[in-house]
């Protein structure tokens, strides 16, 4: 039977691999480098057939896998690497790469034409509650121990599920959520904000919109003999707190 070829372009010969791989469903831990060599010296030989010119790059992969190729019909000695392995480390280090990539051109895609609305101006952005912020401070040192020592639910260091499964929190949001807490109860404990997170960003956005509630008069702090502090609200000032 002859072999058709759809000549597409590629890369490199990573790429190249990578889509022969794909298209052969073959598992790319476990290689079958004789029919890869195959299909990769077969594209080669059409692009020739087609007066296209070939890159080195893609000739010294040829030969890479042809020594692959011949080192796999040797004995293996007990102990002694897969010849296979420095290929497949480096392919799924592309394969990374180009998932990332496409994940970026995503994003540029979606938010090319977003700008960030220009912060609002401010007499004076510095806190000047120092009391209730060294207590708020001090209490959230004292969470971030606790969620180190306890992974946070759903966290998942996979690089790229990280990426595409993030969930992004802005100070904004918690502070329109910290007023309808606030509003529904006489007073809420800084520790039971974080009591339903579900990242590190999540309890960032907690923590600063605690301080912004604070720094314009919305929000009172107050320390309970038991060691607890409470957040009650207040009626909301045009002003920072002096």
């Amino acid at each position: 039977m002859e072999l058709q070829l759809k000549i597409e372009q590629y890369e490199g010969p990573l790429d190249l691999l990578l889509a022969l791989i794909t298209k052969h469903k073959l598992d790319i831990f476990d290689i079958p480098i004789a029919q890869i060599a195959e299909q990769y010296t077969a594209y080669l030989d059409a692009m020739q057939k087609l007066d296209m010119e070939i890159a080195g790059e893609f000739l010294v992969m040829a030969a890479e896998l042809m020594l692959i190729k011949s080192r796999m019909l040797l004995p293996q000695k007990e102990g002694e690497e897969d010849p296979r392995k420095p290929l497949v480390d480096a392919l799924l280090e592309h394969q990374r790469a180009r998932r990332l990539a496409e994940f970026l051109q995503v994003r540029s895609e979606q938010f090319y034409d977003r700008f960030p609305k220009p912060a609002d101006e401010l007499t004076d952005p510095t806190y000047h509650r120092a009391h209730a912020v060294s207590l708020l401070t001090e209490a959230f040192g004292r969470i971030a121990e606790r969620m180190r020592a306890e992974p946070l639910r759903q966290e998942d260091v996979r690089l790229f599920r990280e990426l595409r499964e993030e969930r992004y929190y802005t100070v904004e949001e918690k502070l329109d959520w910290l007023r309808d807490t606030l509003s529904r109860f006489p007073r809420v404990s800084f520790d039971s904000l974080f009591s339903d997170v579900h990242s590190r960003g999540e309890i960032v956005a907690i923590f600063l919109s605690v301080l912004e509630a604070v720094r314009f008069g919305q929000v009172d702090v107050t320390h309970g003999e038991d060691g607890v502090l409470w957040l009650s609200p207040l009626e909301e000032s045009a002003e920072p707190q002096a």
